[in-house]
């Protein structure tokens, strides 16, 4: 076994517009686990190709220096030589899967490796039984959901059997309890044989627990580099980045006297260190009972979903969902990978119908094909912005909708100035769209939806692959488009701490395609047993929450902040609260 070396590596994009790599130089020993995290834009991705051998043959560019797997050089060596040391997942499973069905896909590395038949079958059975496909093995990759073509581009990796693993945002699509599951396949091969593995992801909570060490970077340089407990010694580096700190650190650093000035990095480190103290557990089982919900609906649903059902090639999706969604309300919709949430969305569009029940737009039933009759009232926000836009410059594309759309006559256009104002544009109308940062796009799209003044917005993954820093800042907008005109929001989501820091209401489709869940944040989230049936799971401070109370019980706390304040009142003071409160993370 041998070393990862990224030796002295600078690299700038043809485009000449930044230095996306800055004199890297980095050694990882064979079997080791890393995260590689940072801001958006940081370079971890142009890294990720470094190491995959991909710069600068595959990715035109200036390069110096070079990365080596021991004596070998990956870098300028043939891709179909590089394939057999180093397997990269890339954070969008589409620009990897060409095969018509999931064993075909799985299958294809390894036969052009001429292995035997028998060794072909071991490693397809293995890699599609560890990612949880087994049973998908002959439906067609178009047919599956994003998660699912996520696990399969993993799957199609893993059969390689390569030395190093190099995953880019691979656990994006997945839903919590899919996340830890491939986690733990990759950790379960890295043990099996020594295969090196490098993260790239924003989802720092989820992983955090699986790694050997963490690699920070900011602007193509290495900022930090340590073993995961002292790399969150400091939050200062971390929160300047506006890269996420796992909620349980920043609980360790508010509580130093419980922690004894260690670090917890994940709740079952949190955990062991509260369960020793039992005023902590009395505190939190006082507080876990009933609360008064603020269900305040009013008049017609914007949209409903009565008793419906749906199918797919003779698989049943939906049964029997009825969920409303009232004015001014954020709903947040969860449930794992395939369970149908993409579904309910395309039908309130009209993108389909359901083969029972009925799908309504403000009281009036939705046909299926019939898109431009729920155009005017109803906003969908693609996960990638970049799908929405197709014209010249940003003023064009707020403005297309006065100039060439179809809308009720009664209600108000809103005027491109007004829209730039509102998104923070109007210093770029003259700009290309694809000229602006990934944040500037998404508030480009999703203001061009509320030209036409939009009773409703559905949101499909609008945090997925970014930082904290520009996912808050979406959620921000978001929330002001919410309270400034009145839009009702429906947000499917994998983010649970976006959820409860941002949504009214919370349902949760099951496995079965059956709303399982429905309520408040903090009474859906302390219903442990069920998310997990769902393929769920709270979000930390809420998980560890429902540990330490032990007991069914009506909600949970959603933050640090909650959670400070409930043991504050009780067992610790104020002197726990930093100046100026803790933040509501």
């Amino acid at each position: 076994m041998t070393n990862l070396v990224v030796d002295h590596v600078s690299f700038e994009y043809v485009t000449g517009r930044h230095i996306a790599l800055r004199n890297i130089t980095l050694e990882i020993p064979p079997g080791q686990v890393v995260l590689l995290a940072g801001p958006s834009g940081c370079g971890k991705t142009t890294l990720g190709y470094a190491m995959a051998g991909l710069l600068p043959e595959r990715i035109a560019g200036r390069m110096k220096g070079a990365v080596y797997l021991g004596s070998e050089r990956l870098t300028g060596m043939p891709l179909h030589e590089i394939a057999q040391h180093v397997g990269l997942v890339f954070q969008n499973p589409e620009s990897q899967l060409f095969q018509y069905d999931v064993e075909s896909e799985v299958a294809f590395g390894p036969e052009n490796l001429n292995l035997t038949h028998d060794e072909i079958v071991r490693r397809v059975e293995q890699s599609v039984t560890a990612t949880a496909l087994k049973g998908f093995i002959s439906q067609a990759t178009n047919t599956l959901s994003g998660g699912q073509r996520q696990r399969v581009a993993i799957a199609a990796t893993l059969a390689m059997q390569p030395a190093v693993l190099v995953l880019d945002e691979p656990t994006a699509d997945l839903d919590p309890m899919g996340t830890q599951e491939v986690l733990a396949v990759i950790r379960q091969l890295n043990h099996q044989y020594h295969m090196t593995v490098v993260l790239i992801e924003h989802k720092i909570d989820e992983v955090v627990g699986w790694v050997d060490r963490v690699i920070l970077m900011d602007e193509g340089r290495v900022v930090l580099d340590a073993e995961p407990h002292r790399a969150f010694k400091e939050e200062n580096i971390w929160t300047r980045l506006n890269v996420a700190v796992p909620q349980m650190v920043q609980l360790s650093h508010a509580l130093p006297d419980f922690f004894k000035g260690e670090t917890a990095l994940t709740v079952d480190e949190a955990e062991d260190v509260l369960s020793q103290y039992p005023s902590v557990i009395e505190s939190l089982k006082q507080n876990a009972g009933p609360v008064a919900s603020d269900r305040r609906y009013f008049g017609t649903p914007v949209i409903e979903w009565e008793r419906v059902h749906l199918s797919y090639a003779g698989k049943s999706v939906l049964n029997g969902v009825s969920l409303e969604v009232y004015p001014e309300e954020w709903v947040a919709l969860l449930g794992s990978n395939g369970s149908g949430k993409t579904s309910m969305a395309g039908m309130a569009m009209g993108f389909d119908a359901p083969w029972e029940g009925a799908v309504r737009l403000d009281g009036r039933l939705i046909r299926r094909g019939n898109i431009q009759a729920q155009a005017g009232q109803l906003g969908y926000l693609y996960q990638s912005p970049d799908m929405m836009l197709f014209s010249d410059t940003v003023e064009h594309e707020l403005g297309f909708t006065e100039l060439y759309g179809r809308y009720d006559p009664l209600r108000r256009v809103r005027s491109v100035d007004e829209l730039a104002g509102f998104a923070d544009l109007r210093h770029r109308l003259g700009n290309n769209p694809f000229q602006l940062s990934y944040g500037q796009r998404q508030r480009l799209a999703i203001a061009s939806l509320l030209a036409t003044n939009p009773k409703a917005v559905i949101l499909d993954e609008p945090t997925t692959g970014q930082d904290e820093g520009h996912a808050q800042r979406v959620l921000d907008f978001l929330q002001r488009l919410q309270q400034t005109y009145g839009v009702a929001l429906l947000m499917i989501s994998h983010d649970m701490r976006a959820v409860a820091r941002y949504a009214n209401r919370v349902a949760v489709l099951s496995p079965q395609g059956r709303i399982v869940l429905n309520g408040p944040p903090a009474e859906v989230f302390a219903q442990a047993e069920i998310l997990a049936q769902c393929h769920l799971t709270a979000p930390p401070v809420a998980d560890l929450h429902n540990r330490l109370v032990g007991r069914p019980h009506s909600r949970v706390a959603l933050s640090i902040h909650e959670l400070l304040d409930i043991l504050g009142k009780a067992c610790v003071g104020p002197a726990y609260f930093p100046a100026g409160g803790y933040p509501d993370a």
